[in-house]
């Protein structure tokens, strides 16, 4: 039987070349998520994020466009900021859905951790901000760029 996707993505984060990637998705605070729009459109839009070793998750605020996009066209493109001259780069190709299964921001201990700084920073407040953006939505890699 073949290697997963899960497993290559895996196998290239682990990788030498992978120690930038693996980074910025343990400490970036915000990814960039394209959507395509059911006329074609893309949108792209900055996401707080965790990367869990096998999936994106982010929260989204109810009846949003980038919802709305996922639910027609679930193919999504995700991607870090590169370094000043893009000689570091990130880029994932995948399936996105909404996930009712998993806890809110303010509960899921390791978002929770990771966002409690910058949401301090940006003046919003856990609990009220897990009720607004309350749509648990994970990114499942079908395909990785990294350099």
């Amino acid at each position: 039987m073949g290697e997963s996707t899960a497993d290559r993505v895996r196998q290239s984060l682990a990788a030498d070349s992978g120690a930038w990637a693996r980074e910025h998705l343990a400490t970036d605070v915000v990814g960039w998520l394209t959507t395509v729009a059911p006329d074609g459109r893309v949108q792209s839009s900055p996401v707080s994020f965790l990367w869990d070793g096998e999936a994106i998750l982010f929260y989204s605020q109810p009846d949003t466009p980038k919802l709305r996009n996922i639910a027609s066209r679930p193919a999504v493109s995700f991607h870090l900021n590169s370094d000043p001259y893009a000689d570091h780069v990130l880029v994932i190709e995948g399936t996105a859905t909404v996930d009712a299964s998993v806890e809110p921001s303010d509960i899921h201990a390791d978002y929770a951790a990771k966002y409690r700084e910058p949401l301090a920073h940006w003046g919003m407040e856990e609990a009220q901000t897990a009720r607004e953006f309350c749509v648990a939505v994970r990114i499942t890699p079908t395909r990785m760029r990294a350099w």
